[in-house]
């Protein structure tokens, strides 16, 4: 079997537990005092002969379900929970709701439903003070003034649903302006009871204006509620609240110590320890399992990481070498290799368990990078000015891969990324960097045409006479004519001027 570091993830419901009971995941080898998750699975209802009473974040749930109206000062049900919840000790399957904002799980006697108000606070026996109830709150609602406010609902799949029991906007009795609105929630086998309070008012001038927010047993002997809320005057808006049901608890078998609660514990022992789990459950037994945390004697791994050269290129490599062992090694990588060593790697994130026969296994994690693209382009160029001439320059911008870099035109190489003085033709450059990685840019810098003038033919101009010069050039664009020498002509910037010997 293979034993590993790594937290396992089991679908509970696919354990096929029937019996009640507790079962404890799982015996488990580390190689050192690693951090190991053990699990409890618990079949069967949770104890709940003591509560722990706590606020925590506000969620709550989807307002919906069946409607249940109402008069004032009254109770309705029996209605099915659809599991069997444990309260106080006890097992029901239905419950009761009362008009004045509290479930109870018995049939209501005496004048509990006609008690609007707390008389005082709970524990207490008195008949008219509601038992095996949940509060949430208890206070003068007038659920005859509202309809369609009072909501149950069964979610969730078994073995984890919730009944859902919400009073919407239902007025208070004597300030009908003022209303409540909140929720109370069954959990299946943990047995927790959730409280939201959506928006909860208090009427002050009407019967002491005082209410209570809790639970009380069966006689009327026990009850928890919230901190400064047992009939007195208070109100409330986004705040759920917590009766957290007895857990499980975990021990050090060696020493009895309680080492943590709940469903899991993260322990890290230093030598081999086993641990018990022990709860309690409604059928008033006290169940136990164990797992045991094995500290195998370590081997060493040392590796070799080859990153990758190139932008695009899979040439990466991881190199394992294992000392200290006794037996053949098992290695899986999540490439599916098998072997020491993998490469051909590109950029990602590598995996591999490396476990001995019989012994420990240890999980690692291997990054293999590349180098961003290495990229050679031209930032900025002038083609030559004049026919022949050699007042061209490239300038170029190398990015990526890794420094330093160097720039090669085919004759030479350095450093420098300007290149001046050049003559019109085509230029190829070659960018290297640290790695040998090579990209090629090419750049093509032109000249203007030969600048050519012709004055025309050579006139012959009688004594005293007079001619136009018809001179022709391949210049474009702005341009400057002159004429040599300037004596005896209509203009020496033109191309035909009139020439007057």
């Amino acid at each position: 079997m293979k034993k590993t570091l790594s937290a396992v993830v089991f679908f509970l419901t696919a354990l096929g537990i029937s019996a009640q009971g507790i079962t404890v995941f799982q015996d488990t080898v580390v190689c050192s005092d690693d951090p190991v998750t053990l699990f409890a699975v618990v079949d069967g209802s949770y104890s709940t002969e003591s509560y722990s009473v706590d606020s925590i974040p506000y969620s709550p749930e989807p307002v919906g379900g069946t409607v249940v109206n109402m008069v004032d000062d009254t109770y309705t049900g029996p209605y099915d929970i659809g599991f069997d919840f444990c309260f106080f000790g006890e097992v029901y399957d239905e419950f009761y709701i009362c008009s004045n904002g509290w479930i109870s799980f018995v049939t209501p006697v005496g004048g509990w439903a006609t008690n609007w108000t707390p008389d005082g606070p709970i524990p207490s026996a008195a008949g008219n003070v509601p038992k095996t109830t949940i509060f949430g709150p208890w206070t003068d609602w007038h659920t005859g003034l509202c309809a369609n406010c009072i909501f149950y609902e069964l979610v969730g799949t078994a073995p984890n649903r919730r009944m859902i029991i919400t009073y919407e906007d239902v007025p208070l009795f004597s300030c009908t302006s003022f209303e409540g609105t909140f929720q109370i929630v069954l959990y299946e086998t943990s047995n927790n009871i959730i409280n939201h309070l959506i928006d909860v008012d208090v009427c002050t001038t009407w019967d002491l204006g005082i209410a209570t927010q809790g639970i009380h047993n069966q006689d009327g002997t026990v009850a928890f509620t919230a901190p400064g809320r047992n009939a007195t005057e208070w109100d409330a808006a986004g705040e759920s609240w917590q009766y957290l049901a007895d857990a499980i608890t975990w021990y050090d078998a060696s020493t009895g110590d309680i080492v943590g609660t709940g469903d899991s514990i993260v322990v890290a022992p230093s030598v081999t320890t086993t641990y018990i789990a022990e709860v309690a459950l409604c059928d008033g037994m006290v169940y136990t399992d164990s797992a045991t945390v094995t500290i195998s004697a370590p081997f060493d791994v040392d590796w070799n990481l080859g990153l990758i050269q190139c932008f695009g290129d899979a040439d990466g490599f991881i190199d394992l070498n294992v000392t200290g062992n006794s037996n053949p090694m098992i290695y899986e990588w999540s490439t599916g290799a098998t072997t020491d060593n993998i490469t051909g790697l590109g950029p990602g994130t590598y995996t591999v368990s490396v476990e001995e026969e019989d012994g420990c296994a240890l999980d690692f994690e291997f990054v293999i990078t590349e180098p961003a693209e290495l990229t050679l382009t031209v930032d900025d160029f002038q083609d030559i000015t004049c026919f022949e001439g050699s007042d061209g320059y490239i300038y170029l911008n190398p990015g990526g891969g890794v420094l330093p870099y160097t720039i090669s035109d085919g004759a030479s190489s350095g450093t420098d990324s300007l290149f001046d003085l050049l003559t019109a033709g085509t230029y190829t450059y070659t960018l290297t960097d640290a790695n040998g990685c090579e990209v090629v840019v090419t750049q093509v810098l032109e000249q203007p045409e030969e600048l050519e003038v012709d004055a025309g033919t050579n006139p012959i101009i009688p004594f005293g006479g007079q001619t136009v010069l018809d001179a022709e050039t391949n210049a474009t664009g702005t341009y400057t004519i002159e004429w040599l020498p300037t004596t005896d002509l209509s203009c020496t910037d033109c191309l035909n001027p009139v020439a007057s010997p």
